[in-house]
């Protein structure tokens, strides 16, 4: 008689991780499918990149920036089991057509500040995106820039405000990688 209580307990207790288990299978399922169609939204319906971020993001690449230049916005996304935007603001871009180059790039260095020999002026919390280290992320030390945010005036460098670029300075590392569309 023992032995028929010690198999029912021992049998309902494996159904129960069974079930468990099912629930856990479907909620993972159910996470993955709606982090997809976040991206694929973030990607304006493009699946050839909504694959390939995807592809990147299952091979661990954990933060991602996206710059839209028609909308004069800057998106940070970090993603652990889910995506989150960490970080959103009004930057702005190339006054001139193709100044700010399009296209898939990566943070390759930082610097607290940086003086533009071709400009003038001192970039701070500059970020390069480019190998020639001709485009960057970064605010300016004379501050008086800040009221142009959200409009095209720049030489190519994407400037964000000061205060935003400390904190993506600071949150943002080298590698990460940074869509410009």
């Amino acid at each position: 008689m023992k032995f028929f209580i010690l198999l029912s307990i021992f049998l309902s207790l494996s159904n129960k991780e069974v079930k468990e288990e099912k629930v856990i299978k479907n909620d993972k399922i159910v996470l993955e499918n709606r982090n997809y169609r976040f991206l694929y939204d973030i990607c304006k319906g493009d699946t050839t990149n909504t694959q390939k971020y995807w592809g990147e993001i299952s091979k661990g690449m954990k933060k991602i920036v996206f710059i839209n230049i028609k909308e004069q916005k800057l998106t940070a996304f970090e993603f652990i089991d889910t995506f989150r935007v960490f970080l959103e603001t009004k930057v702005s871009t190339g006054k001139f057509k193709n100044s700010t180059p399009r296209g898939e790039f990566r943070i390759l260095k930082k610097r607290i500040s940086r003086s533009s020999r071709k400009y003038g002026g001192v970039m701070t919390f500059w970020n390069c995106i480019t190998y020639d280290e001709s485009i960057g992320i970064h605010g300016l030390k004379d501050k008086s820039y800040e009221k142009y945010l959200g409009q095209p005036v720049s030489h190519g460098c994407i400037r964000i405000s000061t205060a935003v670029s400390k904190v993506f300075y600071t949150l943002i590392p080298i590698g990460t990688k940074v869509v410009i569309e």
